[in-house]
């Protein structure tokens, strides 16, 4: 399926310019994002909306020239599937495999990027404005109020995300700085009701640079997006001491005090103490520098890797949560970066950096240059933390909109716009070698 020919119409000066793209892609693109968004399972990690972004392949590919980094997005993603099965055929001897863990791995792999080629193509179709506010509204309608969490905090761990997500792109859409910023207050405010501390830290750091972005400036040559990203960590260096002083005081409700303050006192680090797994990747990439492959099976010589370097920061690893969660028939490491070096080995861990690489570079640009928003900043930066601390299953869907949204589009070249030219204005295959 490929998209419709977007007409063209001539000026009186003879030149030809693009008229609105047709409502049939429109419509489209609309009905994948709420599909993609919505997450339904079909079976072991395939959903609809991956299998439809993989069926519209020839709409999307085409697109990926028009911006930075998207095709090494794509390779590196089919270097680390090979990966991944190589590995899982070289552990064989000393491990098990689960064909359906494999199978789970790759689909979740080849979801994302298909997800992100659609939302890539999409940005030609709608403005990001739009693809944020449909995209929240389809993770708003797979929010599920059965699980044990959503039932402790709804907010936290039901609506907090969409909300988030399509109350900045409503304020994106009507391009009011000031309104994104008194938006950006009022979820910074709600997340301290919540006990909700990532949360907390990502609208804090989301309201500061937004407001920074309202100051007068003058029109200079010198604006450099490693200058900013070097901003950027200062400054998140700074929130980051500042929310855990609040939080030691009690800022943020009792509840909030006491995990931090026993977090602290198991392991003298809030984010250790908060995400011990991270421990545990450390030991088992010396344990095994190489990663295991798609779909095996921990064994118990890998499983006492893990637990002696978590229990190396003074956390008790033997429990539920590691044995079950973590290792219980499977490796999950609760980090994108861990579970892609798990699961594909290098090309899985070179992946990820390609990853962190784009998100990272693309909020520098646009915080150089004045235009991020406050949607792009806040998922940039959750997407930056769930590289980290996030698990890859719960992280893709957002890490679909964030690389879609967040990836910097390319100068168009003269052969482009060719090639987006219906009819006889298409390239000859003279001018498509050059």
């Amino acid at each position: 399926m490929r998209p419709a020919p977007v007409p063209l119409k001539r000026t009186r000066a003879g030149r030809s310019v693009h008229q609105a793209p047709p409502l049939v892609n429109k419509f489209i693109a609309i009905v994948v994002l709420v599909v993609v968004a919505l997450r339904i399972d079909i079976d072991r990690g395939v959903t609809v909306g991956a299998v439809v972004c993989v069926a519209l392949f020839p709409v999307w590919f085409p697109i990926l020239r028009q911006y930075w980094g998207a095709r090494l997005l794509l390779v590196g993603g089919l270097v680390a599937i090979g990966s991944g099965i190589w590995l899982t055929v070289l552990s064989a001897p000393t491990h098990q495999a689960s064909l359906g863990q494999a199978f789970g791995s790759i689909a979740g792999l080849v979801g994302l990027i298909a997800g992100v080629g659609f939302v890539l193509w999409a940005r030609t179709v709608l403005p990001d404005s739009q693809i944020a506010i449909w995209y929240g509204a389809g993770i708003l309608l797979g929010v599920s109020p059965s699980s044990e969490l959503y039932a402790a905090n709804p907010w936290r761990f039901g609506y907090s995300v969409a909300l988030t997500i399509l109350l900045l792109g409503i304020t994106l859409q009507l391009h009011r700085r000031w309104l994104e910023l008194a938006v950006a207050l009022v979820l910074t405010v709600v997340a301290t009701l919540t006990d909700a501390r990532s949360a907390f830290a990502f609208m804090l750091l989301t309201v500061l640079l937004v407001a920074w972005q309202m100051r007068p400036t003058r029109p200079t040559r010198g604006k450099s997006a490693l200058r900013a990203l070097l901003g950027l960590g200062v400054l998140g260096l700074i929130v980051f001491n500042v929310i855990q002083a609040l939080i030691l005081d009690g800022a943020l409700g009792e509840a909030t005090q006491q995990r931090t303050l026993a977090q602290l006192n198991e392991t003298g680090s809030l984010i250790l103490g908060g995400r011990p797994e991270l421990a545990a990747t450390i030991a088992l990439m010396q344990h095994q520098p190489w990663g295991f492959g798609v779909g095996t099976v921990p064994n118990p010589v890998d499983i006492l890797a893990a637990k002696t370097g978590m229990a190396a920061i003074n956390y008790e690893p033997n429990n539920g949560y590691v044995d079950n969660y973590m290792f219980g028939g499977h490796i999950e490491l609760h980090s994108v970066i861990g579970d892609f070096w798990a699961a594909f080995g290098i090309p899985g861990l070179t992946l990820a950096l390609i990853i962190l690489v784009l998100i990272v570079r693309s909020i520098g640009v646009h915080v150089a240059a004045n235009t991020a928003s406050a949607v792009l900043l806040y998922l940039g930066i959750k997407a930056v933390w769930f590289m980290f601390f996030g698990p890859f299953f719960s992280s893709s869907v957002l890490l679909v909109l964030v690389l879609g949204l967040l990836i910097t589009r390319r100068v168009p070249t003269e052969r482009d716009a060719a090639l987006q030219r219906p009819g006889p204005l298409r390239p000859t295959m003279a001018q498509r070698r050059r």
